[in-house]
C-alpha cells in the first residue's frame, strides 16, 4: 500500500511542473527572440529537466496508483460511521 502523502505529493506536483515548464519555455522563447544565446541555452536545459521530471512524476503516479489498486482493500466504508 502506497502512503496517501506520497500520492498527494505526486498529484500536486504534476500541474505545478506543467506550469513551470510552460513559463520556462516562454522565457526561453523571449530570450531566443532577443538574441540572448546564453540565457536561451540555460532556459532550454532547465525546461528539459522540468520535462523529464514531469515524465518521472507520471510514471511514478501510474505505478503508485497501480500498486494501490492491487493491494488489499481498506476496511473503511463510504457512508458515515455507525
Amino acid at each position: 500500500m502506497v502512503p496517501r502523502s506520497f500520492l498527494k505529493t505526486l498529484v500536486f506536483a504534476l500541474p505545478l511542473l506543467v506550469v513551470a515548464f510552460s513559463v520556462i519555455m516562454g522565457g526561453y522563447a523571449l530570450a531566443h527572440a532577443t538574441d540572448d544565446g546564453a540565457g536561451a541555452t540555460v532556459l532550454w536545459w532547465v525546461a528539459m529537466a522540468c520535462l523529464m521530471l514531469i515524465c518521472v512524476d507520471l510514471v511514478l503516479l501510474v505505478g503508485a496508483l497501480g500498486a494501490n489498486a492491487l493491494g488489499p482493500e481498506d476496511s473503511r466504508q463510504d457512508g458515515p460511521d455507525s
